[in-house]
C-alpha cells in the first residue's frame, strides 16, 4: 500500500512538473501581438480651443534604428478634413514633389513646405477617393526623385489603416 502511494505521489508529481513545463512553454513561444502599424496620437496644444489628431507610419531602417520615412495624416476631432504630411529623407529633389498613389494607382501630388534635422516634409489636402483608396488598398508608395533624377519608393502597408481612421474623434 506504501508503494502505491509513493507511486501515486511520484506519478501525480512527474504530470504537474510535466503540465507546469508544458504551460511554461506555451508562454514562452506564444509570440506577443505585434504593435500596430498606425499609430494615433491627439493634441491640443497647437491650438487649445481645438483638439488635432494625428496617425502614422513611419519606416524605420533596422541599422541603426534610425526613421527613412514618416506618411501622417491629420484631422481636427469632428472634423472631415484631413491633411497628409510626408517626412521624408534628404538628398530629395525639392522641385519635383512627392508622388503618392495607392497599389500604384496616382492620388495625389503633395509639395514641399520645408526642411529641417529631420527631413523634409511635404503636404498637402487628402480628398475623399484618396482617402477610399487608402481604405480598400494595401499600399501607400510615396515616391520622391533623388538628386541624381532616379526614382525612390517609400512604401507603407495600410494594413490596420481603416481601423486608425475609425478611431479618431
Amino acid at each position: 500500500m506504501i508503494w502505491n502511494t509513493a507511486m501515486t505521489v511520484a506519478v501525480a508529481l512527474a504530470l504537474l512538473t510535466g503540465s507546469e513545463a508544458v504551460a511554461q512553454e506555451d508562454a514562452t513561444t506564444a509570440a506577443p501581438p505585434p504593435p500596430p502599424l498606425w499609430l494615433i496620437s491627439c493634441s491640443n496644444q497647437a491650438n487649445p480651443d481645438e483638439l488635432l489628431c494625428e496617425f502614422s507610419q513611419s519606416l524605420i531602417v533596422s541599422e541603426g534604428n534610425q526613421r527613412l520615412a514618416t506618411a501622417s495624416f491629420a484631422r481636427v476631432a469632428g472634423q472631415d478634413a484631413t491633411r497628409s504630411v510626408m517626412t521624408v529623407p534628404f538628398g530629395v529633389s525639392l522641385s519635383q514633389g512627392v508622388a503618392m498613389s495607392v497599389d500604384e494607382q496616382s492620388v495625389a501630388t503633395l509639395a514641399y513646405d520645408s526642411c529641417d534635422g529631420q527631413g523634409c516634409y511635404a503636404s498637402g489636402a487628402v480628398d475623399e477617393a484618396w482617402l477610399q483608396a487608402m481604405r480598400a488598398g494595401e499600399q501607400l508608395t510615396a515616391t520622391v526623385k533623388g538628386r541624381d533624377g532616379r526614382d525612390i519608393a517609400l512604401s507603407f502597408q495600410l494594413s490596420g489603416f481603416s481601423k486608425a481612421e475609425a478611431m479618431l474623434p
